[in-house]
């Protein structure tokens, strides 16, 4: 009766564990860039990853160079809403909706929502005619 008892409770407690790495699972770890294009030289700043400026040039933007000003990482736990300040005058709202699908407000321009794969990225213009917001999943 013993090794029941044992094989239960272990069974128990692994089913326990599955459920709450499950829940874990929904958390997506993200990182938001605030990034400023120029024709000129570079914007202060740091380059952005070269990952990212491929993808930036693609688009249809008129600048040659592209700087990141601020970057921030964040838990971004499903069903709830994460505001972020990128820098003055940029302030996202990141909601994880479940499924790698992400809610991106950008305050005064609006809401983007996406599947976000490891990979890809989400970009967006910023409150600027120069500026981009780009959001990924953190590696």
């Amino acid at each position: 009766m013993k090794p029941i008892s044992l094989l239960v409770g272990l069974l128990l407690a692994l089913g326990l564990t599955g459920l709450t790495a499950r829940a874990a699972d929904g958390d997506l770890q993200l990182e938001a860039q605030w990034i400023l294009g120029s024709n000129d030289n570079p914007a202060k700043g740091n380059p952005v990853a070269p990952e990212i400026e491929k993808k930036l040039k693609r688009l249809p933007l008129k600048w040659q160079h592209y700087s990141v000003i601020s970057t921030q990482t964040l838990t971004a736990v499903r069903d709830t809403a994460k505001v972020v300040t990128l820098g003055t005058g940029c302030e996202i709202s990141v909601k994880n909706l479940g499924n790698e699908r992400v809610e991106l407000t950008l305050a005064g321009r609006g809401k983007i929502t996406q599947i976000l794969h490891k990979g890809q990225t989400l970009v967006t213009g910023g409150n600027n005619d120069n500026s981009i917001v780009v959001l990924r999943q953190a590696d």
